[in-house]
């Protein structure tokens, strides 16, 4: 079983995979990311998580996230060379790093998600883009709406901690109604939106 990681582990890791991106003379790395790491980064909420959720390579010139399929040979040598040094990540393997939600990159960010972003740097090689708040709480909404996901009420138990405020989440059901899969999702979305006690909210979904 994968251990679960905290802030200061996280950290740790990331640097380590810098200083492991210059050894290798690597181009400069720089993802946007999602999930648990931009909570605990930013403050939003504090727990661990099991992983850095990669949505893709952001492009600062245009201002766009680059959807790829996988990592850069280069980059995923260095990955396992961390994977490798930390017994604690053997139980995920690679993958405490990976682009599980890179589809959701593909079919569109909420709107004006860039300006909302905050950047980490470690070393001079990787810098981590991390969404911000409307727009992460956004994207656990529809996770929280996935009832076949495994971990559906971890990001149930996110949003609820962030504690948002009608508009907040009104502006989130707005963006997942953009995705191909709202219809799917729709009954579990009102659920989900009920159980965070938005009645008025859940009876227009």
């Amino acid at each position: 079983m994968a251990m679960q990681l905290s802030r200061n582990m996280l950290e740790s890791l990331l640097h380590e995979l810098a200083d492991w991106l210059e050894f290798d003379d690597c181009e400069p790395v720089e993802w946007v990311v999602c999930g648990g790491v931009a909570l605990a980064f930013q403050g939003l909420r504090l727990r661990t998580t099991r992983d850095v959720d990669v949505l893709g390579d952001w492009k600062a010139a245009d201002m766009v996230i680059a959807c790829i399929e996988d990592f850069p040979s280069k980059v995923k040598t260095c990955i396992q060379r961390v994977t490798e040094n930390h017994p604690e990540l053997w139980g995920l393997g690679t993958n405490w790093i990976n682009l599980v939600p890179r589809r959701l990159a593909a079919h569109g960010l909420p709107k004006g998600f860039a300006q909302r972003m905050a950047s980490v740097q470690f070393g001079k090689r990787l810098t981590i883009h991390l969404l911000g708040r409307s727009d992460l709480l956004a994207l656990k909404l529809y996770a929280a709406a996935d009832d076949l996901g495994p971990r559906q009420e971890i990001h149930y138990q996110d949003i609820k901690a962030m504690n948002p405020k009608f508009d907040e989440l009104d502006e989130a059901v707005d963006w997942v109604r953009t995705l191909p899969d709202f219809e799917e999702k729709r009954m579990e979305l009102k659920e989900v939106v009920r159980r965070l006690d938005y009645d008025d909210l859940a009876y227009y979904i």
